[in-house]
């Protein structure tokens, strides 16, 4: 997997490309830890061009959430869809994580900070 970045106002958009699959996972987590110890906390993850996702990524994710929860953020994914949308609705993860079907329509969602 890779990661692309670009701060969009007060949201920082993390591009996936790829698969999410366990070094995807592992690089996510990284890239996330990294990201919040540097004030981020606004996350919109971009699964547009991710490919693939397995168990560890599920994973990966959980932990990403977990992460910016404590630390008061927001977390919001666009762009997923097909088999990746049916993999989040059966694990049960589609209800915990705000999904929305494009990059511009995550950004809208955000809280708009003064």
């Amino acid at each position: 997997m890779t990661l692309s970045e670009e701060k969009n106002g007060n949201v920082l958009v993390l591009g996936l490309r790829g698969k999410l699959d366990m070094e995807g996972a592992k690089m996510l987590v990284d890239k996330m830890t990294e990201t919040l110890s540097g004030g981020e906390r606004s996350i919109l993850l971009d699964f547009t061009d991710i490919t693939y996702i397995n168990s560890a990524g599920l994973r990966g994710l959980i932990l990403v959430a977990k992460q910016l929860a404590s630390s008061g953020g927001t977390l919001i994914l666009a762009g997923v869809s097909g088999q990746n949308q049916n993999i989040l609705e059966i694990s049960g993860l589609a209800s915990i994580f705000t999904l929305r079907p494009t990059k511009a329509e995550a950004l809208a969602s955000f809280p708009q900070r003064c």
